[in-house]
């Protein structure tokens, strides 16, 4: 039972908020007041921090902290709140709002600060006071059924009112959807959103097919959507539900590396999933073909299956993947690069231009690369591939070619640019990409280069492949750089393997470990994981270990251990040395629950700012954090990681790499604590150390390129904590996650 007390009501003798109120703590109270100021307000999530002025029958109360999503919440604003009190270990006694409704304001001294507060456009704090003087408590009145009487007021011509009725029905609209809404339990933050797509035709919209939501609102996806429809009274067989459930599926399937899935496993587990029947799955399947949303291929038979099992793509998927397919083929039939010397005279130049020879495969690598339009450089570590890089560097550029170098992350490009010693961009910037104009580089207006290569290409997902494919000129030349026994993208497709493993594109495999190389234990056990056998251990020597520990809260013990006192005792610096890397992100010794225990172990104390809404933890100064998201304005990408060094008024300024970077309260979302990461998240970057747990915990990630790409990450020290078994299970299981693509038969056909 869900008790409400309304300070209305208690005695005229008690204080507000008095101790004798404490029983408020554990129950759901109401309280009303005028809003004195907006401390923090999140315009991403509506999450805001505000300073609340009670509302008492003997006048003006205290001043009260509220918490909670309010959606464009102003100074001024009165407002009736439910919510729990709480104890902030900081901040001390605040509401943390359940729920809240705006209430009309009646004093003159309510409206005018309203009316300066920015929400009503074009009236700032010297206006409002004008009209407030001249209109009194009735301004409200005027403004809602009379705007016209404005010109009363100095200042204020017939342009500026048009402005404000305007302004006026925007806010009126949405006070209405806000209210409608209630209805289907939909939180002002989601209304925001809503509203901000459709204006006053949202409640049209939900009623009639909230489906569409999924697809069109940012931050509302397919089960929020869900659950909005089951209020409205739609049916769980609603065509809408199905066509919305397909893309649905489809888009989660692609999250997990698909490019396409068969027809038959789709509607199989789509039907599982939402409850539908297959007959109606079909039947929106064929809807969603005829309006362009999906493709149903017939002609790549997944997985050598018979021809009717046709294979369903998003159609983005298969417009790049037929894209990267097809400007492949035509890259590799154009001619060579022109004004270039025979393969084999450049071979032989660059091995008297370097202080060493190269080897019998990397002469052939070399050779490959200078003759071919299309080639791919491919190996494990200590291998040579960037000497490689090198030497064809140094070729191109002997004969006066354009060479340009990109990578798919920021973290990969900088470390291409100290190997090279070469300008290295990221492949978004490279081709100019920016959130609002999408990719300027394109087949009309392609990149200034006669080479172009792209390191660690293993990362490189169907979508972008297409997207570099495009912006080459028909003279330049193509060179991927990438492990392919390494995790592949994060994205759809398996674009480096499928290249190689098609045989149209030339590729120079490299696997002998030279000399330098030899001597370390972790390039000789990363070829030993590759070649399913067990690592080398030389007890407490070298620069591999594996302590065996079977607990999993033990292993955490150890690894805070390590962080916190053991490696720094070596002169390690467990924030700029020390990676900790996971398998997953949940459980015990998952990224999330690393990240909390280490934050709290290595950076007790400094200023700290609350998580966005809904999210666990803190950011603190001096906390490791990590970019979770491309934010190309900033020129900070998908795994890039800082220290933050300042937090004021919400915002926060982090130090990636010498460069400080500040985000508002509307982009912290973006970044994430990074004293530990997921494997994926790890891949194009190094680190002098890494720590990695290996339990059967983790047993459906336990896999050899998992942890073959963890151990590959590691320069001066590799530590696996855990269990042998665990450990054993990893190096045996070469079996990946099978990935629907059809880039190699696009390639071979066949």
């Amino acid at each position: 039972m869900i008790f409400k007390v309304a300070l209305l009501k208690i005695r005229n003798e008690d204080p507000p908020l008095s101790p004798r109120l404490s029983i408020l703590y554990i129950m759901q109270v109401e309280i009303r007041g005028s809003v004195e100021r907006v401390v923090f307000y999140n315009a991403e999530n509506y999450y805001a921090v505000i300073r609340l002025t009670l509302a008492l029958p003997s006048g003006p109360g205290e001043v009260v902290t509220v918490t909670g999503n309010f959606a464009n919440v102003h100074a001024g604003q009165m407002l009736r709140i439910e919510g729990k009190w709480e104890e902030h270990p900081k901040y001390g006694k605040q509401l943390k709002a359940a729920g809240y409704e705006v209430l009309p304001l009646h004093s003159a001294h309510a409206v005018e600060r309203y009316l300066a507060s920015g929400l009503v456009k074009g009236i700032g704090p010297v206006m409002a006071k004008k009209i407030v003087q001249k209109f009194g408590a009735e301004t409200m009145k005027i403004l809602d059924e009379d705007p016209s009487r404005l010109s009363q007021v100095e200042g204020i011509g017939a342009k500026k009112i048009a402005g404000l009725q305007s302004s006026l029905k925007e806010q009126k609209e949405l006070k209405e959807m806000m209210i409608a809404f209630q209805e289907f339990e939909i939180s002002p933050p989601y209304a925001m959103k809503i509203y901000k797509q459709y204006g006053a035709r949202g409640i049209e919209i939900l009623k009639e097919n909230p489906y569409r939501l999924a697809g069109e609102v940012t931050g509302i996806g397919f089960i929020k959507a869900d659950a909005i429809a089951s209020r409205t009274g739609i049916s769980k067989d609603s065509p809408f539900r199905a066509e919305a459930g397909i893309l649905y599926m489809l888009e989660r399937l692609s999250e997990e590396g698909h490019v396409y899935y068969p027809q038959d496993r789709l509607i199989d587990e789509a039907g599982k999933a939402l409850s539908i029947s297959g007959e109606n799955l079909a039947r929106a399947a064929s809807a969603l073909k005829e309006k362009g949303k999906i493709i149903i291929d017939k002609t790549v038979s997944p997985d050598g299956e018979k021809e009717e099992k046709a294979a369903v793509y998003l159609k983005t998927l298969h417009d790049a993947e037929t894209e990267v397919a097809s400007r492949l083929k035509t890259l590799l039939n154009s001619r060579g690069h022109a004004g270039m010397p025979d393969a084999g005279e450049a071979a032989a130049w660059v091995q008297k231009e370097l202080p060493f020879g190269l080897s019998q495969k990397q002469i052939e690598a070399v050779k490959g690369a200078t003759a071919e339009k299309a080639f791919i450089i491919t190996g494990g570590p200590g291998v040579g591939k960037t000497t490689i890089v090198k030497a064809i560097l140094k070729i191109y550029r002997r004969w006066g070619k354009k060479v340009r170098l990109a990578a798919p992350t920021g973290r990969a490009a900088k470390r291409l640019s100290e190997l090279s010693h070469e300008e290295a961009k990221t492949i978004h910037r490279l081709l100019e990409y920016t959130p609002a104009q999408g990719f300027r580089r394109n087949s009309l207006y392609p990149i200034d280069a006669d080479v172009l290569i792209l390191d660690e290409s293993s990362m490189i997902d169907t979508t972008l492949m297409a997207r570099v494919l495009s912006a080459l000129p028909p003279k330049c030349g193509l060179i991927l750089v990438g492990d392919s026994n390494q995790l592949p993208s994060v994205g759809p497709g398996n674009i480096l393997g499928d290249m190689i493993a098609s045989g149209v594109v030339q590729a120079g495999r490299l696997d002998e470990i030279f000399r330098q190389s030899k001597e370390s234990m972790i390039v000789v056990n990363a070829h030993r994981i590759n070649s399913g056998e067990m690592p080398y251990f030389h007890g407490g020597a070298g620069d591999f270990h594996f302590l065996k520990i079977e607990e999993s809260q033990a292993v955490l013990d150890k690894i805070v251990e390590l962080c916190t006192k053991t490696l720094p005792s070596r002169g390690l610096d467990p924030f700029r040395d020390i990676q900790v890397l996971s398998p997953m992100h949940k459980g015990v010794l998952g990224v999330s629950n690393l990240n909390r225990t280490l934050q709290s172990a290595l950076n007790k104390t400094g200023e700290d700012i609350a998580r966005i809404q809904g999210a666990s933890g803190i950011f603190r100064v001096l906390d490791k954090v990590m970019q979770t998201k491309n934010n190309y304005d900033k020129d900070i990408y998908n795994g890039d990681t800082g220290r933050i060094t300042d937090i004021k008024k919400g915002a926060i300024t982090v130090d990636f790499y010498g460069r400080h970077v500040v985000y508002s309260p509307a982009e912290t979302g973006e970044l994430q604590l990074a004293y530990a990461a997921s494997v994926h998240k790890s891949q194009g970057s190094e680190y002098p150390v890494v720590l990695m747990p290996v339990v059967t915990e983790h047993f459906m990630l336990l896999q050899r390129n998992l942890i073959y790409t963890a151990v590959t990450r590691a320069k001066r020290l590799m530590m696996l904590l855990g269990q042998p078994k665990a450990l054993a299970i990893s190096v045996k299981n070469a079996k990946t996650a099978l990935r629907h693509t059809a880039l190699k038969k696009r390639l071979t056909g066949n």
